[in-house]
């Protein structure tokens, strides 16, 4: 008998800590939803002038520059214009992967297919730092469900990380 208003308190405190733990998954609920309606706004702003950006380069490009330096410039805004429309892409669909919100449509894909098409657009850039491209494909051409859109993101990021952190003149 003297034992139940110690398990009285144990429930008591069981509960409080319950009531704590809702109220902190609350929170980073809300956190988590503040934090990706931030990134979409941002990444909104940000496409706005982007787009501008892409669309009087691209007009640009079809005139006669009037010299080297010149159209050694243009090709710099176009390259780093498409670079920043990448990343914000990207920030946008890390956002929607973080919150449950990414759509994946699955559908019959042939790994092989996928990985030497990714690996083919990297071999250049991969060469031109003396790096060895590897590429082994399974012999019996494997297919999986999966998001093809989404899977060719994970090897162009692999690829892209090779290319900019593996050293030069290796095997990959």
């Amino acid at each position: 008998e003297k034992e139940l208003p110690f398990f009285g308190q144990m429930a008591h405190n069981l509960n409080s800590s319950g009531s704590a733990i809702k109220i902190a998954v609350e929170h980073a609920t809300q956190s988590e939803r503040m934090k990706s309606e931030l990134i979409t706004n941002v990444s909104h702003d940000i496409k706005t002038p982007l787009t501008s950006i892409v669309s009087y380069v691209d007009l640009l490009k079809k005139q006669a520059m009037p010299n080297d330096q010149a159209r050694e410039y243009l090709e710099v805004l176009d390259r780093q214009s498409a670079r920043l429309k990448k990343l914000t892409e990207d920030l946008v669909e890390a956002s929607k992967a973080s919150t449950g919100n990414l759509t994946v449509d699955f559908q019959r894909t042939d790994v092989n297919v996928l990985l030497t098409q990714s690996a083919g657009e990297y071999q250049e850039k991969l060469a031109a730092k003396g790096m060895d491209l590897i590429l082994t494909p399974a012999p019996e051409n494997p297919a999986i469900s999966a998001d093809g859109r989404l899977l060719w993101r994970v090897f162009e990021n692999l690829l892209s990380n090779i290319h900019k952190y593996a050293q030069p003149g290796t095997r990959v």
